[in-house]
C-alpha cells in the first residue's frame, strides 16, 4: 500500500482516496501506553493484545503516513503504542494539524522516530 491515513474520527477534512488505506482511531479499542519501553526491546507490545496490535501490519506496510491530529481524538494513544514498529523504518509522514494542542506531542512523536524537523 502506498500511502495509510491515520485520523480520529470520519469527516469531510479527512478525503480518502480510492486504494489507500484508513485507520479511524476512535472506532478502535486501543489502550493507553504505560510508558515502560519494553516494547522497544521485544518489538511489541507486553500490557495490551488489542486493536493497535492490528493496526501495526498495515502501519508498517505502508510507505508513507498520513495523520490527522484532529481534537479530542486518540491520535496520541495509537501512536504510542506503533513507535516502536515504526523505529528505523525510515516512514515518511504528512501531518495536518487542526489544534495547536497537538504541536508539542507532534514534536516528541517526530524526536521519538528520529526525525527532528517540523
Amino acid at each position: 500500500m502506498e500511502k495509510l491515513i491515520i485520523c480520529t474520527r470520519r469527516d469531510d477534512s479527512v478525503a480518502q482516496p480510492e486504494g489507500f488505506g484508513l485507520i479511524v482511531v476512535n472506532e478502535k479499542e486501543i489502550g493507553k501506553c504505560r510508558g515502560c519501553l519494553a516494547c522497544r526491546r521485544v518489538k511489541r507490545c507486553i500490557t495490551y493484545l488489542d486493536d493497535a496490535q492490528k493496526c501495526i501490519p498495515v502501519i508498517t506496510e505502508a510507505a508513507h503516513l498520513d495523520i490527522y491530529l484532529q481534537p479530542e481524538g486518540n491520535i496520541q494513544r495509537l501512536m504510542d503504542r506503533v513507535l516502536y514498529a515504526l523505529d528505523g523504518t525510515g516512514k515518511t509522514f504528512t501531518f495536518h494539524i487542526e489544534d495547536n494542542k497537538e504541536e508539542e506531542y507532534l514534536r516528541r512523536m517526530l524526536l521519538w522516530c528520529k526525525y527532528t524537523e517540523i
